[in-house]
């Protein structure tokens, strides 16, 4: 029916409806007189054979009596006429065959042994028939005929009739059915025609003909109508537009006047915004270059300030070096506070996620803030960090960052009285706390109108306050900023004469770790003497915290009277934490009366407290009966220490810090190490050496697949670089994963960056684990041991080795903790050297290459200059390098970024040069190194084992026999641990030379 209701002509529609419908007549009609023909065919054939059985039959009756075969066969031969007849046969009333009759006797079917019960039976195209045959008193027999039954032919014949009296009736029906539609589909297509008319000309004074009263009549009339009505609506239409046009018209000519009016103004308002950019972009820009610029000569200036007062100097060149050094040190902070609130302003600024203590913080924050209070007569408290149970996760720079702001300025504006930080537990379940960090003061106060607008930037509670007492007014703005980005709040209440107290909160995620204290250290009973309050109650706080029992006393009478008391009750206090200068008895006449009158018995440890210069405490008469001294603020960590280092001396086997990690904590864990950068492969190297393993070394990632692929169960875990030339470490170990002899071997990933990206894509890669570059030492044996189930055994427990140098830090250069990380001051020394030999001009090389647009090898350099700097503790220039990449990374301030690296290369050179020297030249002894030969010969033995120790000692030897650039190029390429190089350059060298590689 679809096909139908989609024909365009109501004509045709029209037809092929009366078609279908004569048609379908026309079928069910031949349908049923098929039917009843072919009924009538079969009982007609049915009436045959039976009335042929009974002539046979009756015929047959004599022959049957008087048993005569031959008559009954000859009555049947006489079927020869018939030619439906296939087959006959006379039984006997027994049921034998009497006599048969077969037209076809080789392709007939045999004749029935015996008769059937009297019947007619159709079987496809033949009728058969058993008939009994009786005479007047008994059945003398039976009679059977078969007869060919052409049902087939029969019906093949009669539908050829019916077929072509269908079509002739169908042919007859279409000519008087197309006339006939006409008197339908006529008015309708006229209908039509003028609608097609009406659509084309949108003429609506044209009408439709009617020529009928019916329906399509009606159709014609309300097709009329419509018409009309449009006609009309149009005429009112036509009538509106063009009064829509006039309006249109007059509006458009005010709207031009209007728009030529705005035109003028908004150019100049343009104007005056391009104007207004300009100046911000302007001040910007001048704010960054000049923060720089100003950092950089200051970096010098301190460097070379801090140079000149490890002299020996008069007291008064001494006094100005120190004044130029904190003059100095006091410019730097504003100049950082601008780089911080611009980064800031610019949403350039990121929050870390690592983990650290809170008690760390405490201690930094009363190792800086000492020295600013010194000068004042105001007590400096540090309440303990609350006990949370392990490490809290977050961003320890920047938390430290605000209480050293938020101290520092307590500190500034407070004449007298006390400064106290505090830090509360607010909340804490399995994954999360969240602290409350307090800074109270007695200073000037802020008065309420300001305390609004306290936390904006340039703001301070008075314009006279910025004159008095110094500052940019960033300060909190910075800490609001930080805070808010850790998800806290800051807020201050304060009155105008007693004080003010800043506080904020910080939620962290914390993760347990387990704390266990010498037995000697626990449960101890300590006395404190102290004339302030609260000193006295930071100081019981920061006892108390660590699980001693606290008593308190507020002068050093009191704490003589207190010892004595105990005494007598064969009693003691196990530690006496005395303020030196306390009114009446100070701290050192308690001391010293204490042991005098105590001689002959167990005195408590005695720790003396003070606020002024130890040196000048050191310098005291009977400072022997002193145990030790401890600096205000006195943290928890500090306590802790000075306690166990005076039990230590006393002679008890307490450490005076924590245990110290064991040595050889993965030793024979065979590792693979996989860097492009030498200093870095070193740096692994040394540090993994130190700490029993066997460590294979590779530059790249093909090289270090390759190896692998050769020998994949020579190591145990492999350091894989992530940024490498070539193939770099995801590819290499997406090869190794799909390695099968190297699919569960574990990798930890290494960069000096650390974006989450490249996190991500590590663990996409198939890399087990992530330890950012500089290393931190515990953290990378901590992952080494948790990847490989602790394959090492464990070494046997021993003191760290102390630093064979002082332990003063150079400009650029963190000495302790790059000492501590190498272990090898001479290896530490070498690979300074080579630092600044190799990236001295570093910078000049990336202005170079961001000036040609090669920013892929700009890119590629910073990332070196990152983790080499990083591994060899050059804490400015990894710093810089890697605000360079991140500079770069989110587009920001490139050329900023790279003048401060190239300022802190320039200062890290410097003191390299001092600190470390120049390699020494080794003095030329022919006969002890032997022939040039032999030393190539064992070169040669010596690279090809990858021995870099052994191949710089026959280098040694062998340096004054050849050409110096030849020696250079050897030496490069092993302290790139490039042996292959190496090699080639040493059987060059034997080539020019004429030597053979084998006598």
């Amino acid at each position: 029916m679809k096909p139908l209701m989609h024909m365009r002509s109501i004509s045709k529609k029209l037809l092929l409806l009366v078609l279908a419908a004569n048609l379908s007549t026309l079928l069910l009609a031949g349908a049923a007189l098929l039917y009843y023909d072919f009924q009538e065919a079969r009982a007609k054939t049915v009436a045959e054979l039976n009335a042929l059985a009974n002539l046979l039959g009756q015929g047959s009756i004599a022959a049957l009596e008087f048993s005569d075969a031959k008559v009954a066969a000859e009555n049947l031969a006489n079927l020869r006429a018939a030619q439906n007849v296939a087959a006959a046969a006379i039984y006997t009333s027994n049921g034998t065959l009497f006599a048969s009759y077969v037209r076809n006797a080789a392709q007939a079917e045999p004749l029935p042994p015996r008769p059937a019960a009297d019947g007619i039976h159709f079987n496809g195209a033949e009728l058969t028939i058993f008939k009994t045959i009786a005479n007047a008193q008994e059945t003398v027999g039976a009679v059977y005929v078969r007869e060919q039954h052409d049902l087939a032919g029969w019906l093949r014949d009669y539908l050829f009739i019916l077929g072509a009296v269908l079509l002739a009736s169908l042919a007859f029906g279409l000519a008087i059915s197309s006339r006939l539609q006409r008197w339908i589909s006529g008015p309708v297509l006229a209908v039509a025609d003028v609608a097609h008319q009406v659509m084309e000309q949108r003429n609506f004074t044209l009408r439709a003909p009617k020529t009928t009263e019916d329906e399509v009549g009606q159709l014609a009339d309300a097709f009329n109508g419509m018409l009309h009505t449009l006609e009309h609506e149009m005429a009112e239409r036509n009538a509106a537009e063009l009064a829509v046009r006039t309006l249109n018209e007059d509006l458009e000519r005010r709207v031009h006047e209007r728009t030529a009016e705005l035109e003028v103004v908004n150019q100049n308002l343009q104007v005056r915004t391009e104007e207004a950019e300009s100046a911000n972009r302007a001040k910007a820009d001048f704010l960054a270059n000049m923060s720089h610029e100003i950092r950089t000569p200051m970096n010098g200036i301190l460097g070379l300030a801090y140079l000149l007062d490890r002299r020996h100097l008069d007291n008064e060149s001494s006094d100005m070096v120190r004044k130029i050094r904190n003059a100095g040190r006091s410019l730097q902070a504003i100049i950082n506070d601008i780089l911080d609130f611009s980064k800031i302003e610019a949403g350039r600024l990121e929050i870390e996620h690592t983990p650290f203590r809170l008690s760390d913080i405490c201690d930094n924050l009363a190792a800086i803030m000492a020295a600013n209070a010194g000068d004042k007569e105001i007590e400096l408290a540090i309440a303990p960090a609350p006990h949370i149970g392990g490490h809290v996760l977050g961003d320890a720079l920047r938390l430290e960052q605000i209480l050293i702001n938020l101290t520092g300025n307590a500190i500034k504006f407070t004449e007298r009285g006390g400064v106290k930080v505090g830090m509360t537990l607010l909340s804490q379940n399995e994954r999360t706390v969240t602290v409350r960090f307090a800074v109270s003061d007695t200073g000037i106060g802020i008065p309420l109108d300001k305390q609004a607008q306290i936390f904006s930037a340039f703001s301070q509670a008075d314009a006279s306050t910025t004159r008095r007492f110094g500052g940019t007014g960033l300060g909190l703005t910075i800490c609001r900023r930080l805070v808010e980005k850790m998800g806290g709040e800051i807020g201050v209440t304060s009155t105008p004469g007693q004080g003010s107290e800043f506080w904020f909160t910080v939620p962290f995620e914390w993760v347990q770790d387990a704390e266990f204290a010498p037995p000697e250290l626990a449960q101890l009973d300590i006395l404190v003497a102290d004339d302030s309050g609260i000193a006295r109650e930071n100081l019981v706080q920061t006892a108390r915290s660590i699980g001693w029992n606290a008593t308190i006393v507020d002068s050093g009478e009191a704490a003589l009277q207190k010892i004595m008391s105990r005494h007598a009750q064969h009693a003691h206090y196990d530690v006496m934490l005395a303020d030196w200068k306390m009114p009446g008895m100070d701290g050192l006449e308690l001391a010293t009366r204490l042991r005098g009158t105590l001689q002959d018995t167990v005195t408590p440890i005695v720790l003396m407290v003070t606020a002024f210069s130890q040196e000048e405490l050191l310098r005291q008469p009977n400072i022997d009966c002193v145990d030790g001294v401890l600096s205000k603020p006195v943290t928890s960590s500090a306590l802790y220490n000075s306690v166990a280092n005076a039990m230590q001396r006393r002679g008890g086997a307490i450490p005076a810090t924590a245990p110290a990690a064991e040595n050889q904590r993965i030793q024979g864990m065979r590792v693979l190490v996989v860097d492009d950068s030498d200093i870095n492969r070193e740096v692994a190297l040394r540090i993994l050496q130190a700490d029993g393993a066997h460590v294979e070394l590779a530059n790249d990632g093909a090289s270090a697949l390759g190896w692998l692929c050769a020998n994949p169960s020579a190591v145990d875990i492999v350091l894989m670089d992530v940024q490498m030339p070539g193939m770099d470490g995801y590819e290499a170990t997406r090869r190794l994963r799909a390695t099968p002899a190297c699919r569960a071997l574990p990798v930890i990933a290494l960069t000096a960056g650390a974006f989450k990206n490249q996190q991500d894509a590590a663990r996409a890669a198939g890399m087990d684990a992530f330890v950012a570059k500089p290393f931190n030492v515990d953290e990378l044996i901590a992952t080494i041991l948790r990847l490989t189930r602790g394959l090492s055994a464990a070494g046997a427990p021993g003191p760290a080795a102390a630093p064979q140098a002082d332990a003063d830090i150079w400009p650029g250069i963190a000495l302790q903790q790059g000492l501590a990380t190498w272990r090898d001051e001479a290896a530490y020394r070498k690979f300074l050297r080579k630092f600044a030999a190799d990236y001295g001009r570093g910078g000049a090389q990336l202005e170079a290459w961001y000036a040609q647009g090669e920013s892929t090898h700009a890119r590629a350099l910073a990332h070196k200059l990152k983790g080499g700097a990083a591994s060899l503790s050059l804490t400015d220039v990894a710093r810089t390098a890697g605000e360079l990449e991140v500079a770069e990374h989110d587009g920001g301030d490139i050329a900023g970024a790279l003048r401060a690296l190239q300022d802190a290369l320039a200062v890290a050179c410097a003191s390299i040069a001092a600190y470390a020297g120049t390699d020494p030249v080794p003095a030329a002894d022919t006969a002890a190194g032997g022939d040039t030969a032999t030393l190539l010969r064992e070169l040669l033995l010596a690279l090809d084992t990858d021995a870099p120790d052994r191949a710089n000692g026959i280098l040694t030897q062998l340096a004054p026999m050849i050409s110096p650039a030849s020696a250079a190029q050897l030496r490069g390429h092993i302290d790139d641990f490039d042996f292959r190089a190496a090699e080639a350059a040493a059987l060059g060298l034997m080539t020019e030379l004429g030597l053979e590689l084998e006598e």
